[in-house]
């Protein structure tokens, strides 16, 4: 694909969580729980306007779905601030020190005051309604190969680097009501922002992963599925800039950019057919209840028996390009934004349309009796909206707007990135009338704090020295790209008798060989840094066969904790009795297969290279 000729535009927004003692904004310890919560609090949050006494539209949208929250909340990881019954109190030093130090390695300079900022968040991810950030640096740059055709260096402006609190983490959604865990609410994050630098979606996931580099070099952030996020803003020449949440993995950017991009060329093709014919999207609503409550569709009589409306609204010159497919986008059309739309706006299920009629037990006959109802032309559509009265009106005013937008121009909106790479409508894009100043913090000076930074060593640099303890150029690099670089190095500094490639490979290959233990990814995903290196010394100590270990981390992942005891390397006397019973019920085997029956009793008993060593002695004997 010709990225150039489409002008193709991507930046990124970077959240990554910062592993300190406790929240940005209160002692609460950064432990995320997820087990039955101690109190469950209901609330409704409404947006209001900002200083300059304008409403948010992003805010607007979020109150117009009409949705109350249910938070749950717990007694040793939440307090009164995170239930926003209590003021913040100041901004936590050591989240500040690591935010400062990141800004400097990508030569950011810091601004002369810090202003802790309030940003109008009302889709229920904080109970206060708004979350808070401050900007702490502007203007660094980074430097990277890669991101060209030649493999020459690239490099990527970056505009801010923020200090933020996480958000609540989602954990139900629904047409009434969303459910948030407040265990993850105000740890510290780190937010950095580049420049629209990116002009393909391969140099969008090399830049994303030079960033994650950087910030897994200070050795201050958490590892894990959910403590990075990556957000991609997306235009094209003919588009908008479009902004897609929650990414969490790095294989996935290329995709979601090429698909946006590919998504927005397929709206604005859309659009210069639909000027051309002079289409309009009329804004009479007409009630087809009568029309159609008797058909033979499913969708329909259940709508009708719940006593429910069907209402529709004539599209002039739509006919055909509603249910046209966009080239090289899986499944996305025009008629699939209309659904997006009035599902995010009213919760209605789908939205029916000439170009999929007749279908779904609605014949032709009844679509003839739509097109006279509503004086639809030959190159005229229709679209049709069936639910309860209120969300019916909500929907079909919904796909009418959406698809005035489809005529006039590519809307700039927020989207939700999908497994697939394909994205969501998420909300419209919010405004600079939500961000107003947090009162109950004073203003930062980060000069103290810069001058006592020590900048740590990228662990790209690291590559060499790795490779001079044993390590080879594939496995340096693949510790290094991993979250467990800081780890690798703290366990090769205590454990002197296990060979740094041993370490290194345990690291990288553990969760997979839990996998095939049957240890599910979420409960290997808990297994603690603090219990890898307890673990791995203990096998340094001669305490723990290196057999053991992945049934020592299957014990850890099932129980949440360490225990050694079962798992002890037997002594040596013990070994000796045990072999020698082994040679006493195999007198005839040869020495191979008496090896295979030991291993098979005693493997995790003890290490294995001592085990035929002191078979071949006995046997020898």
């Amino acid at each position: 694909m010709n990225y150039k000729e489409l002008g193709l535009k991507a930046g990124l927004e970077i959240h990554q969580q910062l592993n300190t003692q406790h929240k940005l904004f209160c002692n609460c310890p950064t432990t995320i729980k997820d087990d039955k919560a101690d109190v469950v609090v209901k609330r409704r949050l409404r947006a209001s306007a900002g200083e300059t006494g304008e409403l948010d539209v992003a805010a607007a949208y979020e109150q117009l779905r009409g949705k109350y929250f249910i938070y749950n909340s717990y007694n040793d990881t939440v307090c009164d601030v995170e239930l926003d019954e209590e003021p913040i109190h100041n901004l936590n030093d050591e989240a500040l020190h690591i935010v400062l130090q990141v800004a400097m390695m990508i030569k950011a300079k810091p601004v002369d005051r810090i202003q802790v900022m309030r940003k109008t968040v009302v889709d229920g991810s904080n109970t206060s309604g708004f979350q808070r950030t401050a900007l702490v640096a502007m203007n660094g740059k980074i430097v990277f190969r890669g991101g060209s055709s030649n493999g020459e260096k690239s490099e990527v402006t970056i505009k801010t680097v923020c200090i933020e609190e996480e958000s609540a983490k989602i954990i139900d959604r629904n047409t009434e009501f969303d459910a948030y865990n407040l265990s993850r609410l105000g740890i510290p994050l780190v937010e950095i922002a580049t420049a629209a630098d990116m002009r393909t979606p391969e140099q969008v996931k090399e830049v994303a992963e030079y960033i994650g580099m950087v910030l897994r070099s200070t050795g201050k952030v958490k590892r894990g599925l959910g403590t990075i996020r990556q957000d991609v803003n997306v235009s094209i020449k003919a588009g908008a800039r479009v902004e897609i949440k929650g990414a969490q993995e790095l294989r996935l950017l290329p995709k979601l950019v090429e698909y946006e991009a590919l998504r927005q060329k397929g709206l604005a093709d859309v659009a210069a057919e639909l000027k051309k014919g002079n289409a309009a999207a009329e804004g009479k609503v007409f009630d087809i209840t009568n029309i159609l409550g008797s058909c033979e569709s499913e969708i329909i009589k259940s709508v009708v028996a719940k006593k429910g409306i069907i209402l529709a609204a004539k599209l002039k010159g739509f006919k055909g390009l509603i249910g046209k497919d966009f080239d090289g986008v899986p499944g996305r059309r025009l008629g699939k934004e209309f659904s997006e739309y009035a599902k995010a706006y009213s919760g209605v299920g789908g939205v029916l349309h000439t170009d999929e009629l007749p279908k779904y037990g609605i014949t032709a006959v009844d679509v003839d009796k739509v097109n006279k109802e509503l004086g639809c032309g030959t190159n005229d559509a229709f679209v049709i909206v069936a639910a309860d009265k209120e969300k019916a009106e909500k929907g079909i005013k919904a796909v009418i707007e959406r698809a005035t937008q489809a005529i006039k121009r590519v809307p700039s909106e927020v989207r939700r990135a999908n497994e697939d790479g394909t994205t969501t409508f998420l909300r419209p894009m919010p405004g600079s009338a939500r961000m107003y100043p947090e009162t109950d913090v004073p203003l930062t000076d980060p000069e103290p704090y810069v001058k006592g930074i020590r900048l740590p060593k990228l662990l790209i640099e690291k590559a060499v020295d790795y490779q001079k303890l044993g390590l080879s150029a594939d496995l340096a690099r693949a510790i290094l790209s991993s979250d467990y670089a800081v780890l690798f190095e703290e366990i090769v500094e205590v454990c002197k008798s296990l060979s740094p490639s041993y370490i290194a490979d345990t690291l990288l290959s553990y969760k997979k060989e839990l996998a095939g233990v049957g240890v599910s990814a979420a409960a290997a995903e808990m297994i603690s840094d603090e219990n890898l290196g307890k673990l791995l010394a203990a096998v340094d100590a001669g305490k723990i066969a290196k057999e053991s270990v992945i049934a020592v981390l299957a014990d850890v992942a099932k129980t949440e904790r360490l225990d050694l005891s079962k798992h002890k390397v037997i002594s040596g006397e013990e070994l000796e009795d045990e072999l020698r019973v082994i040679i006493a019920a195999n007198k005839n085997l040869p020495f191979n297969a008496l090896i295979g029956k030991a291993m098979e009793k005693l493997r995790g008993k003890a290490p294995g290279q001592k085990i035929v060593e002191k078979l071949k002695s006995l046997v020898s004997q």
